[in-house]
């Protein structure tokens, strides 16, 4: 019991690997705060699932919202003691055919709220308390047909060194968790077979992800095993790319 009675906000958690966080979070004892944006049916589903203490509907694009919606937690919780910034979305497209109007949804949800949720949050984390923000092999390999992914989880990376520096004497610790490719629905919608293959060969595991894979890395970054680790970024990627 690892996060026992730790509050552990995940935005983005109505499904895949923010679903698979919250469930491994609560296995740990956390009182889980689970958000969606458009998937109520599924957030309440995963809700009931592994018995969360919370449910809210949040646009990370909008700060009023994230902050109305931090209020309530504060209010009912006095506090956030893990923020996992999990909400994502993207856009497969070729650099020259990729939509300005898409460009900056991806920027808006993937870097925007990272930036938006973690300037709220630091009103509420005590000392101790942690910030998990999700970064992407994308991120780190550069797309190739993913722009404004690659760029939005490059920057996930970097803000989570300058927040780390910002937050070192609080004792609040940032840490950044970049999965490889992770066989779930938001691969199957994003990702074309010669990606697919692409990524494929790059592998030194020889397989794609799996959202378990995952767990236990989010879990250490949550608990009281990582209180001298920040600013740092765990690749896990099935060797697909090696610093």
């Amino acid at each position: 019991m690892k996060l026992k009675n730790k509050i552990c906000l995940i935005t983005g958690s109505s499904t895949g690997i923010g679903a698979g966080i919250a469930t491994g979070f609560a296995r740990e004892g956390a009182k889980v705060i689970i958000t969606y944006n458009k998937q109520k049916k599924k957030a309440y589903n995963i809700f009931k699932k592994i018995n969360a203490h919370a449910v809210y509907k949040l646009d990370v694009r909008k700060k009023k919202n994230i902050s109305l919606v931090f209020s309530k937690i504060k209010k009912k919780f006095g506090k956030i003691d893990v923020l996992v910034n999990n909400a994502g979305v993207n856009k497969t497209a070729d650099f020259d055919k990729l939509k300005e109007e898409d460009w900056d949804n991806v920027l808006n949800v993937n870097l925007k709220g990272v930036f938006l949720c973690c300037q709220e949050a630091i009103k509420y984390i005590p000392k101790n308390g942690k910030i998990i923000n999700i970064g992407s092999l994308s991120g780190e390999y550069g797309g190739p047909r993913t722009p404004s992914y690659a760029a939005a989880k490059a920057g996930v990376m970097s803000l989570t060194h300058c927040l780390a520096r910002f937050l070192g004497k609080r004792k609040i610790s940032v840490n950044c968790l970049s999965p490889g490719v992770i066989e779930n629905e938001f691969t199957k919608k994003t990702m074309s077979n010669k990606v697919k293959r692409t990524a494929s060969s790059l592998l030194l595991i020889p397989r794609f992800g799996k959202i378990d894979d995952l767990i236990g890395a989010a879990i250490f970054l949550a608990s009281k095993d990582a209180d001298y680790m920040t600013g740092q970024t765990i690749s896990i990627n099935g060797g697909a790319w090696v610093r």
